[in-house]
């Protein structure tokens, strides 16, 4: 999003309807433009607070993907367009009609609409679980240009995150073993079905995962030591978080 002496702009509040029926809708993100093409934005609330599910967590994903691709790049049509679409969406998905807004600052401005319309409250500790770990997996490989698909299914198995590379797909599987849980066994098991899956496709894989703190509970670690193990025996490389976040992982080694 560019800077510039902007006064106006407009924006619009993306809504999404898990259940029709009910018409329980949550806003899920908001788009700003202004009507010389000077500036646009759009900021999206991450996959992982709308839904626990980790496929809808991957269909919510693309669609807001497609929603800032159209106006990843400002133009005097951005207002027309973002018009067109709060009036032929509808059902699930909801946009509302462009309202005007004062805009001292475009980023600034966006990071307000969001914050009074999208954003919630998130408690402590949260940053460490599965999805929110996963949220910054994601941004960590588009951060690098890496067209990313999140909760896809490769044949019969689902995955955390699909890379697409020069190489071919790269799948990925993220656990958190920092969680503060008292039972691990469904991220051994997730775990195995990572494992079982990449065995079966020939795919290559990488586990992301979080280790526990040196506090954390004696099943904690013995949980995060058994699947590392089975990585190693399966010759999964085993990565932090903080390592995709920061390039630390080559992916045309892996």
């Amino acid at each position: 999003m560019g800077i510039g002496a902007i006064e106006q702009g407009y924006y619009s509040v993306v809504r999404w309807r898990p259940d029709v029926t009910r018409d329980e809708a949550r806003n899920i993100a908001v788009v700003l433009v202004d009507p010389e093409g000077q500036f646009s934005g759009v900021r999206t609330a991450p996959p992982s607070a709308l839904s626990r599910d980790l496929h809808l967590q991957g269909f919510l994903d693309g669609i807001l993907q497609g929603l800032k691709a159209q106006f990843q790049e400002s133009s005097g049509e951005d207002l027309a367009r973002l018009r067109g679409i709060s009036e032929h969406l509808s059902l699930s998905l909801d946009v509302s009609p462009p309202k005007p807004t004062a805009v001292p600052d475009p980023q600034k401005t966006l990071d307000a609409l969001y914050k009074a319309f999208v954003a919630r409250p998130t408690g402590s500790g949260g940053s460490l679980t599965k999805g929110a770990i996963t949220d910054k997996v994601v941004a960590g490989f588009r951060a690098r240009g890496f067209r990313v698909r999140r909760g896809q299914y490769v044949g019969d198995f689902v995955f955390d995150v699909i890379v697409d590379r020069e190489e071919g797909p790269l799948a990925c599987d993220v656990m958190s073993f920092a969680t503060g849980a008292k039972d691990f066994s469904p991220a051994e098991w997730e775990a195995g079905h990572f494992l079982f899956g990449l065995r079966r496709l020939e795919l290559p894989g990488v586990a992301v995962i979080e280790p526990p703190p040196h506090q954390s509970h004696h099943e904690a670690q013995a949980s995060y030591d058994r699947v590392e193990q089975w990585c190693g025996q399966e010759q999964v490389p085993v990565r932090r978080p903080d390592q995709v976040a920061q390039s630390q992982l080559d992916l045309k080694l892996v």
